[in-house]
């Protein structure tokens, strides 16, 4: 297979699972965010900036899907939604209308290895200025 016919069915897999990404954590459906995750998934929160970088790692299928199921969950003033993050298919999340994450993922063997979580408010004021897909 070509490089050029091997990208689109890349990017439709990783399109398709952001989205269903999205929506098993506003269900908080974590039975369903672990069949979408691979079982040696990494969740890598990086909470902080400059000298303040604070960055921890969730690993595993069950873990990960609890505290994405907790952390990008439905709640009142939260709203997770589909925009693109580094070029690729990603979520934002807002508070209150402000952005205040941004969640991008990698995928192996069609399953959802590693998921970035970037917090910052002062970051994605610049990163995330993006017309509505």
């Amino acid at each position: 297979m070509s490089m050029t016919a091997w990208l689109p069915s890349v990017l439709t897999r990783r399109r398709q699972l952001v989205g269903e990404l999205r929506v098993a954590t506003a269900a908080r459906d974590a039975r369903r965010l672990r069949r979408l995750l691979d079982p040696e998934v990494a969740v890598v929160v990086d909470a902080g900036e400059g000298d303040r970088a604070k960055v921890r790692v969730v690993r595993g299928a069950e873990d990960a899907a609890l505290l994405l199921a907790y952390g990008l969950g439905d709640r009142s003033g939260r709203e997770v939604v589909e925009r693109p993050v580094n070029g690729r298919p990603g979520l934002l999340l807002r508070r209150d209308g402000q952005p205040a994450a941004t969640i991008a993922v990698d995928v192996t063997a069609g399953m959802i290895s590693v998921v970035w979580v970037r917090l910052g408010a002062t970051v994605l004021r610049r990163g995330n200025a993006v017309l509505p897909v």
